[in-house]
């Protein structure tokens, strides 16, 4: 008796060896070709990522994970007004705004909205909040804050000076504080349009459009080491917001509501079905 047959004998380790050499199929396990230092090579350079099961022999390699570019992002109505659409003083009460906390079909109240029952792919494209689902991972390069397009610079200055982003992983086990929204700028916007409004003819004329940064993909930040999120885990973004203007200590007084966006763009990886 050879030490895989003796080995096999445990029961536990049968159903192991089951697994690994493939004696019973759809258990969902693969023995990859690809080195560990291959994957994380190819990871940090950007390059395209491709998963290969351990062929058996006389067949070939088998694709695992499709590999996509596409953005991850979440979406957040100010102030927090989901009684009505009326922006009275238009004041920000301070604390923390949650992002990324809410998917699909959540209710819309969650993230600061009246008029949206449900969130839509307006607002977020993830699946489940706050969380990975399985068989998907992320390898994301650009962070940016933008607001929607016909939002006021006024606004939007006011915001840039009072809300700081927080990126929280696994409960907090991870923290990093990235410091004021203005040093992440959107990239989009409208562009053509004039910093404020102008008069004609004792007409006024409302031409004013803003934007987070220059409304241009490149001016956004990137990383050059890629920002990882695999199946199951846990993760958020944060902005903590202050009620007041840290230049005067006067109250944030906005004009109309205004969506801020945070986004991140990178290679999204799903799990072939087998």
């Amino acid at each position: 008796m050879n030490a895989r047959a003796e080995a096999a004998r445990e029961g536990v380790v049968d159903r192991f060896l089951d697994r690994i050499i493939g004696r019973r199929a759809g258990l969902g396990t693969h023995v990859l070709e690809n080195s560990t230092e291959e994957i994380l090579d190819q990871i940090g350079r950007g390059r395209d990522l491709s998963l290969w099961s351990m062929a058996s022999k006389g067949r070939g390699k088998k694709k695992l994970v499709r590999k996509e570019e596409n953005y991850l992002y979440s979406t957040r109505r100010f102030p927090n007004n989901t009684a009505n659409n009326t922006i009275g003083g238009g004041t920000i009460t301070s604390g923390d705004y949650d992002f990324f906390g809410n998917g699909v079909g959540d209710t819309g109240t969650a993230m600061g909205y009246f008029s949206v029952a449900n969130l839509t792919y307006l607002q977020t494209n993830m699946d489940k909040g706050g969380k990975i689902p399985t068989g998907r991972g992320f390898a994301l390069y650009e962070l940016a804050v933008s607001f929607n397009a016909d939002a006021l610079g006024a606004d939007i200055s006011q915001l840039m000076d009072t809300f700081e982003l927080r990126y929280e992983k696994q409960g907090g086990q991870l923290v990093i504080h990235h410091g004021p929204i203005r040093n992440w700028p959107g990239g989009v916007g409208v562009s053509g349009y004039a910093a404020t409004a102008t008069t004609a003819s004792s007409t006024t004329i409302n031409v004013e459009r803003a934007s987070s940064g220059a409304p241009f993909l490149a001016a956004v930040r990137r990383f050059k080491q890629p920002r990882l999120l695999n199946a199951n885990e846990s993760f958020k973004y944060t902005i903590n917001a202050a009620a007041n203007l840290p230049k005067n200590n006067t109250a944030v007084a906005l004009s109309a509501f205004c969506e801020c966006c945070i986004w991140l763009f990178g290679f999204h990886f799903d799990r072939i079905p087998q």
